[in-house]
């Protein structure tokens, strides 16, 4: 069965709708202002290609069946070095029944963990729940480990706002970069209603 995801573990896709002026990003489509990283670099088109390409490419060897609408808009990809990027995506999101954008939740998860767990790495994740400026979201957190040493972490904010499906994929490995990211997060804004 297909599910109708974004692929935010290895793909980043970037229609740049952003402006950085002072290093501030707002998305007026759902209301959120956030300041960017000074030190860090705004990711290529070519380099974002490249992702796509070898994400898709995963995905393919890791058995799952994914659907990518194209109909995502990626505002903004943010990078210190290979590892280390802070990525904001949102998708249309209607909801045909009531709770479906939660119902697809769970489901998105076990896609992002197969996905990982297919390239023969250990494998460990968790989930909760952080609010943001009033905004709740789903947390998804994913540690990638080999022969004892961690490659990497990823930690997925996943939220339902304004008719869009609002991801954020912060990849690290790197405590400093990780509270850094995660300090830039949690001091962003969203318009009140």
């Amino acid at each position: 069965m297909k599910y109708k995801i974004a692929v935010f573990c290895f793909v980043s896709f970037l229609f740049f709708s952003c402006t950085t002026e002072n290093k501030t990003f707002h998305a007026p489509e759902i209301g959120w202002t956030i300041n960017l990283i000074d030190a860090w670099d705004i990711e290529s088109t070519r380099k974002v290609d490249q992702d796509i390409h070898e994400g898709l490419a995963l995905i393919e060897n890791s058995g799952e069946s994914v659907y990518v609408s194209g109909k995502e808009i990626g505002l903004f990809v943010l990078r210190s070095d290979e590892i280390t990027k802070f990525q904001a995506t949102i998708i249309p999101f209607e909801e045909t029944c009531e709770n479906e954008w939660n119902d697809k939740y769970p489901q998105i998860k076990n896609v992002i963990y197969s996905i990982f767990a297919s390239q023969g790495v250990q494998t460990d994740s968790t989930s909760s729940k952080e609010t943001i400026d009033n905004v709740a979201f789903e947390v998804f957190n994913i540690k990638l480990s080999q022969n004892g040493s961690t490659l990497m972490e990823q930690n997925m904010y996943r939220t339902y706002i304004n008719g869009y499906d609002f991801i954020i994929n912060m990849s690290h490995n790197s405590i400093n970069d990780k509270n850094a990211m995660l300090a830039t997060l949690r001091a962003s804004k969203f318009d009140k209603k």
